[in-house]
């Protein structure tokens, strides 16, 4: 269900800086229903459970992104459009919060971050374009496996991975920053060699700038939800996440080797860049009344 709400504030400092420490939430809740989503807990401020299935649209985004971008105060900071929600799931469809979102950014030129695992991201590529002539663009493409039967499994809503890396190609293509988010791993899922090694190639092979990747955590109700995911799709495999899951993250023991692994691959593919936030102006800019 579909629920629109007026928000007062849209820009939120957080202390992790990837891949920026501005967030502003234009969805809560989001529909792509990945069966490992640590953003679930989110809902419990909204008094609402049902994350993948109760979507919240602020419905006035755009108007305080050009008003909260445009105070004296602001440094021109990146902003990340997809920080607990995806901005470009299935409902941005009907929505079309995101053109007005993007236009926003272009009239205060602002950095804008987006981390998407949709294809819908195309339809705003000349946007995206006008944005790049005055402001850094990141796109940061979130993938899991390559294996379309799992993916379909595991993130059931989602664009094909290939489709989306094809994707990040196109934007790196127009001058975007781009990168590859390797999130989650899974073990005994997507963990495999050839899983790993491919992704990793087709990054270098697509240029796509840097790689980050990291295992599942599965935090607090988190947990429950895959555990459930995996009791009517991978019953075999219960017994061992729930052994290797003594707490949110895995063992360190298959950490270590699944991080000796991805150490082997950056070798590999002489990928040893990490992804650099765009640095805030130092001295804030003052935008005239005609921008």
């Amino acid at each position: 269900m579909l629920k629109e709400i007026i928000a007062k504030t849209i820009l939120h400092y957080h202390k992790r800086q990837f891949a920026t420490n501005w967030d502003a939430n234009i969805y809560r809740g989001c529909g792509h229903n990945c069966r490992y989503c640590f953003a679930q807990y989110s809902h419990k401020y909204l008094e609402n459970t049902d994350f993948f299935n109760d979507i919240f649209v602020k419905t006035n985004s755009p108007e305080l992104l050009y008003k909260e971008l445009g105070e004296i105060k602001w440094d021109k900071s990146p902003v990340n459009v997809c920080g607990i929600s995806d901005c470009y799931q299935p409902v941005e469809q009907v929505c079309k919060i995101m053109p007005r979102v993007i236009k926003s950014f272009i009239a205060k030129r602002n950095p804008l971050v987006i981390t998407t695992k949709s294809s819908l991201l195309l339809r705003d590529i000349d946007l995206i374009k006008e944005l790049l002539k005055v402001a850094e663009v990141s796109i940061i493409v979130s993938v899991s496996t390559l294996d379309e039967e799992k993916r379909k499994l595991v993130e059931p809503n989602t664009a094909p991975t290939i489709d989306r890396l094809k994707i990040l190609k196109k934007f790196n293509e127009i001058g975007c920053k781009t990168s590859v988010l390797f999130v989650p791993i899974i073990p005994f899922i997507s963990d495999d060699y050839e899983n790993l090694d491919a992704i990793f190639r087709i990054t270098k092979e697509f240029n796509l700038g840097s790689i980050n990747a990291w295992p599942l955590h599965l935090r607090g109700n988190t947990k429950n939800v895959f555990f459930d995911f995996l009791q009517n799709n991978y019953l075999e495999l219960l017994p061992k996440f729930k052994k290797l899951y003594q707490t949110k993250n895995a063992s360190k023991e298959y950490c270590k080797d699944l991080f000796s692994r991805i150490e082997e691959l950056k070798v590999k593919y002489q990928l040893y860049s990490t992804y650099k936030p765009t640095k805030p102006i130092k001295k804030p800019i003052q935008t005239s009344l005609f921008d």
